[in-house]
């Protein structure tokens, strides 16, 4: 049994701040301003002072194996200049000298001097000899040397989006030729990286995750290799499956069903195939792309509604969130659910006759506020876009306000997994009027996320019968301004009032996967 005293910062509905929350065998026995009576000695207190207690984080969107994977290679999110980024290579090419494939994340023509996407040759100048796959901020693009095109089958290169004196892969080219780069990775290295990011990710504070898995691994490995390792880990994970083949899911006996990728209704903004209802401002001829026709939406979700499964859509532009909603609206009428949880990812431009029509059918939202603030993709950047249409985007503050469930992710790799990025973000939205406050922020960030996963039994507050699930920050967060909420700091991650422990070996890591049979994932 454990005491704690001080800032007890719930998140639960109705906002509570308590004195005192006492941890007992891995759950909350109380939480209150004035402690039980207890038989026998009295347990020790743990004296917060000026820190502040709160239930572990939840990433509500992050595509877990990509974003370790790429967290164990080269990030070049922080280069200033093309050059950089041709250092980072050779330098992670030298540190490396045995991975066959040198795999990147994070380029974005937003954020380099240069204003443009590094080419094919530039890259043969890093390492000519050895291929370079590299893949853009936004997960939907990507640029290769000529070595790695020089691996792919012919079949990618006629693929719409493919560019051969560029070595840039948009579209089809893109998903394909990810999905083949990927299936050359060995699944011991992407375990070991799995193991990493879980460790990261408690530096994080997460304790729960929603990962989107199935990227072109031969026989879906990051699915099984996720759920596998995921059973030896401290931390709580639940997989969405990026597939519409339903029979997929089922065979696993997943609840859950959607994402991105294969799942994906169309695709960003940084590769502008975002699906609009009305033309890219700097571009009269474009709307975008939708993937699938609404008979082919619709036919996933009711089969998927009728399995009695959850369904995730990834839809940013608005008109791949009108389609998402009708094929949701069509899937309840034929086969009514009254506690679905569907959910769209993204939503960064919703249309304003659609706002009712979600709250209504009961339809989430999960989000990546700290998107807003990204200097991969600037404000002034979707102004070109957009237009006036960029001050409409992401509206936080009128979704809340409709009771629509809202919650947080960081679309990992896109952005780091860091809940107090998006924390911040939120409170501190471009478009003021769409800030929300403090507590809205945090529930984001814990309770919503339990939400989406039906864990909010379990986890996501602090209240009585719930896992202990905690973290520890150096400040009490509604003491802030929220210009401030960058000074908040994840100080311990305490998993059933345990403090998570790094360093898990993957041989420990399969042995423990093959005893915990009964997990939720």
């Amino acid at each position: 049994m454990q005491i704690y005293m001080g800032h007890i910062v719930t998140c639960d509905q109705e906002g509570s701040v308590f004195k005192y929350l006492v941890e007992d065998e891995g759950r909350i026995a109380f939480v209150g301003d004035k402690l039980p009576g207890f038989f026998g000695p009295a347990p020790e207190i743990t004296d917060l002072k000026d820190k502040a207690l709160l239930p572990a984080f939840g990433d509500g969107h992050i595509h877990f194996s990509s974003w370790a994977l790429f967290n164990s290679t080269f990030d070049v999110r922080e280069a200033e200049k093309l050059a950089d980024i041709g250092l980072l290579i050779r330098e992670f090419a030298n540190r490396d000298p045995k991975t066959k494939v040198l795999f990147g994340f994070g380029h974005s023509a937003n954020s380099v001097a240069e204003g443009r996407l590094i080419t094919r040759t530039e890259l043969d100048s890093a390492a000519k000899e050895r291929p370079i796959y590299l893949v853009c901020y936004d997960g939907h693009s990507a640029v290769a040397n000529t070595a790695a095109i020089g691996m792919m089958p012919k079949e990618i290169r006629l693929l719409n989006g493919f560019d051969l004196e560029s070595g840039q892969l948009f579209h089809e080219a893109f998903l394909a030729a990810t999905d083949y780069i990927s299936s050359k990775i060995p699944p011991f290295k992407l375990g070991h990286s799995m193991l990493k990011g879980m460790d990261a990710l408690a530096g994080y504070g997460v304790g729960l995750m929603h990962t989107v898995e199935g990227v072109g691994f031969p026989r879906d490995l990051d699915v099984d290799l996720v759920r596998f390792l995921a059973k030896s880990s401290q931390l709580e994970f639940r997989v969405y499956f990026q597939t519409m083949d339903v029979s997929k899911a089922l065979k696993r006996k997943l609840p859950r069903i959607g994402g991105c990728f294969a799942c994906a209704l169309d695709g960003c903004f940084g590769t502008k195939d975002a699906a609009l209802l009305e033309p890219y401002s700097d571009d009269p001829q474009n709307y975008g792309i939708l993937f699938y026709s609404d008979q082919q939406v619709n036919s996933f979700v009711i089969e998927a509604n009728r399995a009695g499964l959850q369904v995730q859509l990834h839809c940013i532009g608005d008109a791949a969130v009108a389609q998402a909603v009708r094929a949701i609206a069509a899937a309840l009428e034929d086969t009514p659910r009254i506690d679905h949880r569907h959910t769209l990812i993204h939503a960064s431009l919703i249309p304003e006759q659609t706002l009712e029509r979600i709250a209504e059918l009961g339809i989430s939202i999960t989000l990546q506020p700290g998107l807003l603030i990204s200097p991969l993709e600037p404000v002034c950047y979707l102004e070109k876009l957009l237009g006036e249409r960029v001050n409409t985007g992401t509206p936080l503050r009128k979704l809340i306000d409709l009771g629509i469930m809202v919650s947080g992710g960081s679309d990992g790799p896109v952005l780091e997994p860091n809940p107090i990025e998006g924390i911040y973000a939120a409170c501190n939205h471009v478009t003021p009027e769409q800030s929300v406050n403090i507590q809205e922020a945090l529930r984001m960030f814990t309770y919503n996320v339990a939400y989406n996963s039906f864990d909010e039994h379990e986890l996501g507050s602090l209240e009585k019968g719930k896992l202990a699930n905690m973290v520890i920050l150096n400040c009490n967060p509604l003491q802030l301004l929220p210009r401030e909420l960058r000074r908040l700091k994840v100080e311990e991650l305490l998993i059933k009032g345990v403090k998570y422990e790094k360093g898990t070996a993957l041989a420990g890591a399969f042995i423990q996967g093959l005893k915990n049979r009964t997990r939720i994932v």
